[in-house]
């Protein structure tokens, strides 16, 4: 049961959750924005005295509306506020047309602190608000972790609530996420694949069918890893 719920280092730990996709594939490729993502965005990113850890991820299901997810743990959410932060470029030669990456991708992207608790070849993201928070809080902790950290390559899991979000492009045709579900868990998992059968099984009891059921806002998704960096 290691890393479960055990508290990252840091006055006021979480983590930096960012969920894209391009909107213009005829002008930007998916390889492209790889490129600029890996070889432009994250040494900038280090660049920064409050990120140094980052992992980029990819849906599994090919049909995902947002199929890119980059997570940076911080040990300090307050750098997300610093002029520092806020000075990371965004325009780079490498783009096509004005080079403003914001004209070719649309990026949601939260702030969570670190709520309850090395990354692995799958994440699932279950992002939730709750009806009942209490029992939401108590159904996780007494049942639903139990069930998951007893799945076959399993490695963590850490919760967080939700502190900001916003989304820097929104076409008009699009639904505007305006309340996105204020909290998060990342389960992460070894393997070459995920165990369908035994995930499935996790949400058979009566509790977890009401809390599923009850929840004003639910968002959940499959990632894998795509590539991991260090500072």
């Amino acid at each position: 049961m290691g890393g479960v719920d055990k508290p990252p280092s840091g006055k006021n730990p979480g983590i930096l959750f960012v969920n894209s996709k391009i909107t213009k594939p005829g002008e930007l490729s998916s390889k492209d924005y790889t490129k600029w993502y890996e070889k432009v965005h994250i040494p900038d990113i280090f660049k920064t005295s409050g990120i140094k850890e980052a992992s980029r991820w990819q849906a599994v299901d090919e049909k995902s509306e947002r199929p890119y997810l980059a997570l940076y743990p911080l040990e300090d959410l307050d750098f997300l506020e610093t002029d520092e932060f806020k000075a990371i470029p965004v325009h780079d030669d490498s783009l096509p047309g004005s080079h403003a990456i914001f004209d070719f991708a649309d990026f949601d992207t939260r702030y969570y602190k670190f709520f309850r608790a090395g990354q692995a070849d799958f994440v699932i993201v279950a992002a939730f608000t709750p009806t009942d928070e209490e029992d939401y809080d108590n159904w996780y902790r007494q049942e639903h972790l139990k069930e998951i950290s007893g799945i076959t390559g399993w490695r963590k899991t850490q919760r967080y609530a939700l502190t900001f979000a916003r989304q820097n492009r929104k076409p008009a045709r699009e639904k505007q996420l305006a309340e996105p579900p204020k909290f998060l868990t990342l389960h992460f998992f070894d393997g070459a694949s995920l165990p369908e059968k035994e995930l499935a099984g996790a949400s058979g009891s009566e509790w977890t069918k009401k809390q599923l059921g009850s929840m004003k806002e639910t968002q959940m998704a499959i990632f894998k890893k795509l590539s991991m960096y260090a500072k």
